[in-house]
């Protein structure tokens, strides 16, 4: 006689676990021992992001949500670890959040564009300072040498170089792709085009 195929369930959440083989009852080899949770009908195929649980009457399967694992606090946009079966409470998703300009609909993450440029004009605004700081040592020592009549024809022509370079980074803000998308001025230095900033 072939040992029947049984099917564990968690004794506490009822998710299936696993298959076996029963074994025998050594006190009657017509009888098969079925431990305790465990069950002889096969759970059913179940879609994605769904486990299949004992119902709470035990007799039969039935699908079930499974969100464990990681999800997004939708006020945050943090991750969390949700160890539950079942529907996500309100507040959480599996969706991660694209950006922190996106907030959350109710149903999905919708980008903030105002939000978005306010925050993407600060960022923008902080590198042009940064250029602008190192633009400013460059200048500085050449344009002491012309104030002292010992610059050199080449720094003379450098100097003016980065002096043109310093107002072309003043004047970012008037570029019509500000400050989402930035055509930054090619520095004296490296002689290079700039990135642009999407």
């Amino acid at each position: 006689m072939t040992a029947p195929t049984i099917y564990h369930a968690h004794p506490i959440s009822g998710e299936y676990l696993s298959k076996g083989i029963a074994d025998p009852d050594p006190l009657d080899p017509d009888n098969w021992l079925i431990p305790g949770f465990a069950y002889l009908d096969a759970p059913p195929k179940v879609p994605q992001w769904h486990v299949a649980k004992r119902s709470a009457d035990k007799t039969t399967w039935e699908p079930i949500e499974d969100n464990r694992g990681t999800v997004y606090n939708t006020g945050t946009g943090f991750p969390e670890e949700y160890t539950r079966l079942g529907g996500l409470p309100a507040g959480l998703s599996r969706v991660p959040r694209p950006s922190v300009y996106h907030r959350w609909s109710g149903t999905d993450w919708v980008l903030d564009e105002p939000a978005q440029r306010s925050g993407m004009r600060l960022e923008v605004m902080a590198q042009r300072d940064d250029r602008l700081y190192v633009a400013s040592l460059r200048v500085a020592p050449l344009q002491d040498a012309v104030d002292l009549g010992r610059a050199t024809a080449a720094e003379q022509v450098l100097l003016v170089a980065w002096k043109d370079y310093r107002v072309d980074l003043a004047r970012i803000e008037q570029q019509e792709g500000f400050p989402l998308a930035v055509e930054w001025p090619p520095s004296p230095e490296d002689g290079k085009a700039a990135n642009s900033i999407t």
